[in-house]
């Protein structure tokens, strides 16, 4: 209720909002995939495993690795986004992420609900088709710097550049 209503011509799409959409989703998506192809090209061998939605076996143990990986990354870091689209313009360090205490619990009780869908053996291989994860959190902490100075990189260059449409 601290800027008056937009105005009905513009729309919901602005150019603001679809540039914020593909920035961050290439962001946002960026590290995961660079973390499957890492682990299944450059440190796997390349195989991709046979038939390993229907079931498991050592063809299969890289590419639920990398599952695995790519799963935990992007969950976080999707959670972490909701943290930084508190507000689209001021940076994650200049707010205080404890004021809104759902959305912290949220963020954090997500990230705690990773850890029995990674490291429970049946549930994650049987379920879920990934593996647990060990040394694969470098990528996943990672993706989190990445993204945290690219939306940071972003928000700055949209504070200095961009007229808000307020």
């Amino acid at each position: 209720m601290d800027f008056p209503p937009k105005d009905i011509v513009s729309g919901v799409f602005s150019k603001e909002f679809v540039a914020d959409i593909l920035a961050y989703g290439l962001i946002l998506g960026t590290p995961p995939l660079l973390s499957f192809v890492i682990i299944v090209y450059a440190i796997g061998d390349g195989n991709l495993g046979d038939d390993c939605d229907n079931g498991a076996d050592d063809s299969c143990d890289i590419v639920y690795k990398a599952r695995g990986t790519v799963f935990v990354s992007l969950t976080v870091l999707i959670l972490i986004h909701a943290f930084e689209m508190k507000d689209f313009r001021k940076s994650i360090f200049r707010m205080n992420l404890l004021r809104n205490k759902p959305l912290f619990i949220s963020v954090v009780g997500g990230c705690l609900a990773l850890l029995p869908t990674i490291y429970i053996p049946k549930l994650n291989v049987d379920v879920f088709r990934i593996s647990d994860i060990s040394w694969e959190w470098g990528f996943c902490a990672a993706g989190i710097i990445f993204y945290v100075i690219g939306a940071e990189c972003y928000k700055a260059l949209k504070r200095r550049y961009w007229k808000a449409a307020r």
